[in-house]
């Protein structure tokens, strides 16, 4: 199993706030923080020998690496925006959720794809994130624990506030869980989930994507296993879903059937349809 050592940066120590959510990331499994100084522990070096985690009055975020990262549900905002006006989302379309439904993300990320999802099961549905990195679940962890709360930017744009108040509403219905998703996946029962859902790390960054490029200092990008397919492929109901570049060849490899269209995009969705759960 993966542990993570962070140096813990309180910017206000004696704010009682700031330390009730150091010892909430403390309790958090999987984790150490180390409370001394940055600086102490760098020993003169120009980086520190760990991640550091700032707890600040304006939010919480990840020095790992060039790049700062913290939970922020913006690609699922402006994607529940577009959906509300009636437009399509290509995972959406892939993995076919309807109200209800137990969905099984296995690589939660930052949990914008699991957003999305929890907005469109429901109030009766359920989103089950996996993570490998605990870092990371405990940061998504926490923001959706404070997005669930309703601590909401005020906007005037009423379509952006609704957008707002769906995901809130989402984020109550997201358990994230820190681990090994085969591990994970292998205890679970047959046709436990009605979707279960990969988006693997990509393994070759792409340059430009400055809000990827952090995630590959504390998250998994090793290449899913045949294995930790069948187990999805027991533990779903009517769907495997895989994302992926385009024309990559994990998709053949792991006996994924690429979803059409998307020509001008530069992912693809990948599907194993459960025999007898129709498209």
């Amino acid at each position: 199993m993966n542990h993570a050592t962070v140096i813990v940066n309180i910017t206000h120590p004696r704010d009682a706030d700031l330390q009730k959510k150091s010892l909430w990331f403390s309790e958090q499994p999987g984790i150490t923080l180390l409370t001394s100084s940055p600086k102490s522990l760098a020993g003169g070096a120009e980086e520190p020998p760990y991640p550091i985690l700032h707890i600040t009055r304006k939010g919480i975020y990840l020095e790992a690496g060039d790049h700062p990262l913290h939970f922020h549900p913006s690609m699922a905002l402006l994607r529940v925006m577009q959906i509300l006006r009636g437009e399509g989302d290509r995972f959406l379309e892939a993995v076919d959720l309807r109200a209800g439904d137990v969905f099984l993300d296995a690589t939660l990320g930052l949990g914008t794809d699991a957003l999305v999802a929890a907005a469109q099961v429901g109030a009766q549905g359920k989103v089950m994130g996996i993570e490998h990195s605990p870092i990371l679940a405990a940061l998504v962890k926490d923001g959706l624990r404070t997005l669930a709360q309703g601590d909401c930017p005020r906007v005037q744009n009423p379509d952006k506030a609704k957008a707002w108040q769906v995901l809130a509403e989402a984020a109550q219905r997201i358990e994230v869980l820190w681990g090994d998703h085969l591990e994970l996946l292998a205890g679970y029962p047959a046709a436990f989930a009605d979707v279960v859902y990969f988006d693997p790390m990509f393994r070759h960054t792409r340059e430009k994507s400055a809000s990827i490029r952090p995630l590959h200092e504390v998250a998994n990008s090793c290449s899913l296993q045949g294995e930790t397919i069948a187990e999805a492929c027991r533990v779903a109901k009517r769907r495997v879903v895989l994302k992926e570049r385009k024309a990559s060849r994990e998709f053949s490899r792991l006996g994924f059937e690429i979803q059409e269209g998307g020509n001008y995009s530069h992912v693809d969705y990948g599907i194993i349809h459960k025999e007898g759960a129709g498209s």
